[in-house]
């Protein structure tokens, strides 16, 4: 029977129990996102520690929802203007906004060719 190891994450940023892991890549790098008083943010765990993954046009929410083996991370972000999809890439953050979507973008996934995956709202 196979022995399961089980580790809570808890972003220091974090107030209470809000903190949620929504991918993991072959390195055992983490994405996710916590809530405080300031609003809702993304992070990246790898080797034990959290980095903040807020997309520098957001206003009050980030969340990464997929990382792929090269660190690539995807998600979506909120501004006065609506939410947007983003790529995290070496870095730089870039907007992802699909040309038929009126209401929302939001990227959720992203394999090892930098192929992105999610959703629109229109």
């Amino acid at each position: 029977m196979p022995v399961y190891t089980y580790t809570t994450l808890d972003d220091p940023s974090s107030i209470g129990a809000n903190t949620f892991a929504n991918d993991i890549n072959s390195t055992g790098q983490i994405v996710g996102d916590y809530r405080n008083n300031s609003g809702t943010h993304g992070f990246l765990y790898s080797g034990g520690n959290y980095t903040p993954v807020d997309d520098p046009s957001a206003t009050t929410l980030t969340v990464a929802y997929g990382i792929n083996d090269a660190g690539q991370v995807v998600g979506q972000f909120l501004t006065n203007s609506g939410t947007h999809g983003f790529l995290l890439s070496g870095g730089t953050y870039t907007t992802l906004d699909d040309p038929a979507a009126t209401r929302a973008t939001i990227a959720q996934g992203i394999n090892d060719a930098g192929q992105i995956v999610g959703y629109y709202g229109d």
